[in-house]
């Protein structure tokens, strides 16, 4: 009976951790490959939004921030307010071209928000106007 008990329990473990393992793949990825990104522009949902395109001379500090951001917990069917209205446009050397939310990610149908490093001091100066 003994056996029996610990052989069950230990099933449940496993299942359990087989579930939480794939949650845990997504928890932590990296959001945007940065290899090879030629163009980042930013822009909103708002209306009268500007798009805001990121000059070559602070293209690398803030494809260098893009890659800080990852896939973060799980999001709530409804998302924190102002979330998903500011988007980022990659594009790569190869003409393909991305374009993402800055606050959640979507993989296979499931909604994370994004979590990242501070805004380096150019991002900043990129809205001065």
């Amino acid at each position: 009976m003994k056996k029996l008990i610990a052989l069950v329990l230990a099933l449940v473990c496993v299942v359990g951790m087989v579930g939480c393992s794939a949650k845990d793949e997504v928890i932590g990825k990296t959001v945007f490959e940065t290899e090879n990104i030629s163009r980042v522009t930013f822009y909103g949902t708002a209306p009268n939004s500007t798009e805001t395109e990121v000059p070559n001379e602070y293209l690398a500090e803030i494809t260098e921030w893009l890659g800080t951001f990852i896939a973060g917990e799980k999001a709530d069917d409804v998302l924190p307010p102002g979330a998903d209205s500011l988007f980022v446009r990659i594009e790569y050397s190869d003409g393909t071209i991305i374009e993402n939310s800055m606050s959640t990610t979507i993989v296979d149908g499931t909604t994370y928000l994004i979590n990242y490093d501070k805004e380096p001091e150019c991002y900043f100066e990129l809205f001065a106007d």
